[in-house]
């Protein structure tokens, strides 16, 4: 695997899609992309269970494409296996595997997490 592109010496990207993310942006307007991620994807897993399965279908979506962003590559994966089964009749997402989507959530975002904190400006 190649060396991840790095922002200065003193940054050290959690994973190749956030190093990226700083050589499009900058360390700071990152630090407020993967916030807004963490935020937003806490917010839409506690609403896709108590849901319609169209908006289901929305939020498994916006969260599979906004995980890859964040190299989330396996929660993305999980969260498009379930946007393609939502179409069939009676598919749905229930509050059991939401819970294991928010469980796998919180694996993944805390690296990230750890990262915004130490290089978001206070």
């Amino acid at each position: 695997m190649p060396a991840l592109p790095q922002a200065s010496p003193e940054v050290t990207p959690p994973n190749e899609a956030i190093a990226h993310l700083i050589q499009s942006l900058d360390l700071e307007d990152t630090c407020q992309v993967i916030q807004t991620y963490l935020r937003e994807f806490e917010r839409e897993v506690r609403r896709i269970a108590t849901t319609d399965r169209t908006t289901q279908q929305r939020i498994a979506h916006s969260l599979k494409s906004s995980s890859a962003q964040m190299g989330a590559h396996d929660l993305s994966r999980r969260l498009a296996a379930i946007e393609h089964r939502l179409p069939a009749a009676g598919a749905e997402v229930s509050s059991e595997e939401a819970a294991d989507i928010a469980a796998e959530f919180e694996r993944t975002a805390a690296p990230l997490r750890a990262f915004a904190a130490r290089h978001t400006a206070t």
